[in-house]
């Protein structure tokens, strides 16, 4: 393994199992930060992939980036690789921080880790109540059981965590005592005038797209696809003037329990879909709608409203503090109460409408300007703590 000589600090990236939409968006902007920070030397550890090779071919060429590249092999593998490889390339490296850009740790690092939570699964009480309540047992036990056990573990070894919002620390301490640890709230957001547009225009006598992103493992409970395709049948029934974009292929829906084939004559099925085509779906008369029972961040919603569209997504603590108190929510597991706020929504005049999306984007700039903006800045502060 051919390493460069490291320049004055070396960091270890790692995002061994990014590869996801809302991931490789956070992951593009964290290589931006970091591109001209000539005071570090890092090495990025990845899985292959499409959207991975994209970045390699962009930052390969800067010197201060090298990228190391893996097969996905499975769970196992990755626990193996991250601590028993991860300890040799560690000593032959001189790293001097590790940081766990996928949310993981390596059990007993003698380097100092900064590992950053984007993924609430493990951490979410309301979880575990939704798989009990539908009495999932067994795939709670498998989707979330063995993994809680292994990533809570991996927890208690670090010292340094990065969030996207301040709703993540207070679900972590629901499981893990937090006193002897360092919290950085940092923003995944650009907020660049330039990412924020005007808010589109809206006539509810017109035909109405309700737009839904979802990735692969939309059947997962935490995705909740169950509200949005039971409300959109009883939409249907009212005879609303109605068509749904999904970002999942007929196939896909058509393979399973949860998909009702009576609204394929009014779904345009995407499949999957890039950043820059998810955009073009934001458009007049679009209102997208999210069902997840938790996020960190909820990136596809951020980005609806930066586009200027109008979102509806759950009661929860998380939607009240990432996009603001007066969001349209409606009750989780309630197919009548997400109906009755898209009915609601449609009696509002356009002005209100867009005076709505205006303060949701105000609300996102204002919250997230108030967080770190480098992440190389939380570098600098954690190797000074560590007199490193």
């Amino acid at each position: 393994m051919n390493l460069i000589k490291k320049i004055k600090m070396s960091i270890l990236i790692n995002v061994i199992g990014i590869q996801d939409s809302g991931g490789m968006t956070v992951l593009s902007k964290l290589f931006n930060e970091l591109e001209d920070k000539s005071a570090y030397h890092f090495i990025v550890v990845c899985n292959k992939n499409k959207n991975i090779e994209i970045l390699i071919e962009k930052y390969s060429s800067k010197k201060n980036f090298q990228f190391i590249v893996l097969k996905s092999k499975g769970l196992l593998y990755r626990l193996y690789y991250e601590n028993i490889i991860f300890r040799k390339l560690i000593k032959d490296a001189k790293i001097d921080l590790v940081y766990n850009f996928s949310g993981s740790a390596q059990f007993f690092s003698k380097v100092p880790q900064l590992t950053k939570v984007h993924n609430l699964l493990f951490y979410s009480k309301k979880i575990d109540e939704t798989y009990f309540l539908e009495q999932e047992y067994l795939k709670w036990i498998k989707q979330i059981f063995f993994k809680k056990i292994v990533f809570h573990t991996m927890l208690k070894q670090v010292k340094y965590l990065e969030v996207q919002s301040e709703h993540v620390r207070t679900y972590i301490s629901d499981f893990l005592d937090i006193s002897n640890k360092k919290f950085f709230i940092k923003s995944d957001i650009n907020l660049f005038e330039s990412e924020f547009y005007r808010p589109k225009n809206y006539d509810f006598s017109q035909k109405i797209k309700f737009f839904y992103v979802v990735g692969p493992h939309f059947e997962y409970l935490h995705k909740n696809f169950e509200d949005f395709v039971k409300a959109m049948a009883v939409i249907k029934k009212s005879q609303f003037n109605f068509e749904i974009v999904v970002t999942l292929t007929k196939e896909q829906l058509h393979n399973s329990k949860l998909w009702d084939k009576s609204l394929d004559e009014q779904t345009i099925f995407l499949g999957y879909v890039s950043k820059d085509d998810i955009q073009k779906q934001f458009q007049d008369n679009t209102i997208l709608i999210s069902t997840s029972v938790i996020e960190t961040l909820g990136m596809h919603v951020i980005e609806a409203i930066q586009n200027g569209v109008l979102s509806i997504v759950p009661n929860e603590i998380y939607s009240k503090n990432v996009y603001g108190d007066d969001i349209f929510t409606y009750e989780l597991f309630d197919i009548m109460s997400l109906v009755n706020k898209i009915d609601k929504i449609t009696l509002l005049a356009n002005d209100d409408v867009k005076n709505t999306i205006l303060k949701k984007q105000h609300y996102i700039i204002e919250n997230e300007t108030k967080k770190c903006k480098n992440v190389a800045d939380v570098f600098d502060e954690i190797l000074k703590d560590e007199n490193v």
